[in-house]
């Protein structure tokens, strides 16, 4: 019996993570907690009656007091004739049944929004349709007015469908970050699929979504004046009337992945007097038209890394187009490994400076055609569930979880929203195929006393899922101890893990070499002065695995990163801002560490001289590029006095000085390089000059492990003695150790 189990269920993951070209999600629900649009509010569903009404009260009502945090709307097709509204609320979710069944549709005046968010933080919505009727202006605004309590940060959007409308989703001009949006379909959107209306419009990570005769795909500038920076990963646009990307406020961006089939333009910037460095990463881009697909008017630096144009060859326009004379010096433009069917007019860049590696030009076509089809909505599941409130003790908790694994079956355990004592660390053994969910993230563990080593403590090899939970270790404990025997095979994956505040680090990896550590949409903030937010300890191993970070955010820390015995941070499309105006990152003993697409900003001028990026008696390799700097009177210093190190700075803006100081490098000149930087003092954005070793195959090198590192790779569990963890929009604070991984 155990043996079929096992077997069952590892098939199951199988197909679970290498459908398409991403990893097809489990949506897990609904449970008994989450509260039923029809049944207690009694809205029809029949497209018939106005529905705004009971949508309204459901709104008012969900998580507050005695209250569930989570909506539950049943398939239906659900008419609304006013705007929804919802503000200053926490950990909810609103949740449909069905994407393709469970419809909101508008039928009010022409130009409105359908749902209006405002102050409404660390939210959920999934498996709902938005059908504007071609009269809506907005499916969903989050636009925080900056009085009401919270921001509109931590937000996910996941399998949504916005159709017929202006604009699907949208920001407002003040605080709407750090959202994840999922395998969310656009069609026919009159304006921008996903638009960003202000400055602090910031980290928007769009992941295997699909956009299909649309103006815009995403924009930071349609409709109207907008700013903010976003990333879009694996996903699809077809037909994009204007550009699948379309920016008009310069600040880092990154492309990665994404096929762009028949659209007017891959990417439009407008005219920008400053440098936005933008990283444009293995995307296919697929047209019979005769038009430029990368049209840049930015100062660069703008990176092409292995991108492939299959594009006509009449010679009539440019490929990639970068001639951006406004006001000051022109543009940066680096290429490596890109490859074109044309042979002529691939790239301009008039007077710039131009680094082109190995470009491939005539290629014939390609014979297939990338899969042009939407990635699959998550599945539903019918596991055995086991439910837990918060009135129950942690010996009874734990005494579930014992028999829902002794029973053979796929469970979930699910822990109703509330407030849980934790008194034990409840432990999940090796080989235990479980899943936790809670509802929203309203679901909360919180530490009981001194004696608690961790919330969680997972054995190997592991087999679990975390989904919707939040712990406090309360300055007292770890949150979650996983064991991990380090074999060829084993993952942990996160999406949206959130860590704040830990006392010793946010995270802490310790010992390994072969574990695949991939983090997505990863939040991690407030570490304690004198710790190490992320420490990552490896085996010494001449071919170590990395951690990888692809979309992040953080902020005050006394040090971000750490690296030792050969461990390896790849770290992908990055904020970090610091009131304090301390150091970001200080590197020692040996390993790698590689940020591609960042700002870094201390928002304070601080005259302590202790250098923001410190690196020093380091064996290895650091590549800097794509990066803001926003760093006043402070500088990066490389120390290499026995040439044991490497460092690349490619594509930086430094906002604080107008010539190479802030570059300090005892090095040996071959050593490091510093290439297409800029600087802005505030009239526009100007070259520093070029440093250190020009050598092509120094550069080929140095970006190396960003060539490498792809947004497309699958998870795949290669078989059942795997240890796989699954941490999906978990947050975690006050932890000793938020998270701590043994070997």
């Amino acid at each position: 019996m155990r043996y079929r189990y096992c077997l069952f269920f590892f098939c199951f993951l199988i197909i679970y993570f290498t459908n398409a070209s991403a990893q097809q999600d489990i949506f897990y629900g609904p449970f008994k907690s989450w509260t039923n649009l029809k049944a207690v509010y009694g809205a029809y569903g029949d497209g018939v009656h106005d529905d705004t009404h009971a949508l309204q009260l459901a709104l008012n009502d969900l998580g507050q007091n005695n209250h569930s945090p989570v909506l539950y709307i049943s398939a239906g097709t659900y008419k609304i004739t006013q705007t929804l509204t919802m503000q200053s609320r926490k950990g909810i979710a609103i949740i449909g049944e069905s994407p393709e069944k469970t419809i909101i549709k508008w039928a009010g005046v022409a130009g409105a929004k359908m749902f209006f968010l405002n102050g409404v933080s660390y939210s959920e919505y999934s498996r709902l349709t938005w059908d504007g009727s071609k009269k809506a202006g907005a499916a969903i605004a989050h636009e925080w007015d900056g009085k009401v309590q919270f921001a509109n940060s931590g937000t996910q959007h996941s399998d949504e469908i916005f159709k017929d409308v202006a604009i699907g989703l949208k920001s407002g001009p003040k605080m709407d970050a750090e959202f994840a949006i999922r395998r969310c379909r656009f069609y026919n959107c009159s304006a921008t699929g996903i638009s960003l209306g202000g400055f602090n419009a910031l980290d928007w990570w769009v992941w295997d979504c699909y956009f299909e005769n649309c103006v815009n795909g995403v924009a930071n500038n349609s409709p109207g004046n907008g700013a903010g920076n976003f990333h879009v990963y694996r996903s699809i646009f077809k037909n994009s009337s204007h550009a699948d990307i379309s920016l008009g406020n310069s600040e880092f961006f990154s492309f990665r992945d994404n096929v762009s089939y028949n659209s007017n333009c891959f990417i439009a910037a407008s005219q920008f007097s400053n440098t936005s460095p933008i990283t444009i990463q293995r995307n296919t881009i697929i047209t019979n038209k005769d038009k430029t697909m990368a049209l840049l008017f930015t100062k660069g630096n703008v990176l092409f890394l292995d991108n492939t144009f299959i594009t006509p060859d009449s010679g009539k326009n440019y490929v990639i187009d970068n001639t951006d004379n406004f006001k000051t010096p022109p543009a940066d433009l680096t290429l490596e490994g890109n490859n074109f069917t044309a042979k002529q007019k691939l790239f301009v860049n008039t007077s710039g400076r131009t680094i082109d590696i190995d470009t491939k030009t005539g290629i014939p076509p390609i014979k297939s055609l990338p899969s042009l089809n939407p990635i699959p909505f998550a599945v539903p599941v019918n596991d055995q569930i086991i439910e837990v409130n918060s009135r129950m003790g942690t010996d009874t908790i734990q005494l579930l979880i014992n028999k829902a694994i002794a029973s053979k079956k796929i469970s979930i355990i699910h822990f109703n929203y509330g407030s849980y004592s934790v008194s034990k660390t409840i432990h999940i053994p090796g080989n235990a195929a479980i899943t936790l969910v809670g509802d929203g993230l309203s679901s909360v563990l919180n530490t009981a006393n001194d004696s608690v080593k961790a919330i969680f403590e997972i054995g190997s090899p592991a087999k679990v899922i975390l989904q919707d939970l939040y712990l406090n270790g309360k300055g007292k404990s770890d949150g979650i101890v996983i064991h991990d025997n380090d074999q060829v095979g084993n993952i942990m994956y996160a999406d949206q893990l959130l860590l704040y505040h830990g006392v010793a680090t946010n995270l802490f990896i310790n010992g390994f070499s072969k574990t695949d550590f991939r983090l997505e949409c990863f939040q991690h903030n407030y570490c304690s002065k004198d710790g190490i937010s992320i420490k990552v300890i490896g085996t010494n191993d001449k071919f170590p695995a990395a951690l990888k970070i692809l979309g992040g955010e953080s902020s005050n820390m006394g040090n971000s990163y750490s690296v030792e015995k050969n461990a390896r941070i790849i770290l992908f499309d990055t904020w970090y801002e610091n009131g304090s105006g301390s150091k970001f990152l200080e590197l020692r003993d040996k390993g790698e560490f590689v940020l591609n697409g960042g700002k870094i900003a201390n928002t304070n001028a601080n005259k302590d001289p202790e250098p923001f990026i410190d690196i020093d008696n380091f064996y290895g390799k650091v590549t800097l590029a794509q990066i803001i700097l926003n760093e006043p009177k402070k500088t990066i210093q490389f120390k290499n006095p026995y040439n044991g190190a490497s460092m690349l700075a490619l594509g930086i803006l430094s906002w604080n000085d107008s010539t190479n100081n802030m570059y300090n490098f005892s090095s040996n000149v071959n050593g490091y390089a510093t290439r297409n930087n800029r600087y802005n003092l505030g009239g526009g954005s100007f070259p520093l000059a070029d440093k250190g070793n020009t050598n092509e195959f120094f550069i080929k090198n140095m970006l190396g492990s960003i060539r490498e590192t792809h947004v497309s790779d699958k998870l795949i569990i290669k078989n059942k003695n795997t240890s796989w963890l699954f941490l999906k929009r978990v947050m975690i604070e006050n932890g000793v150790n938020n998270v701590l991984v043994e070997h």
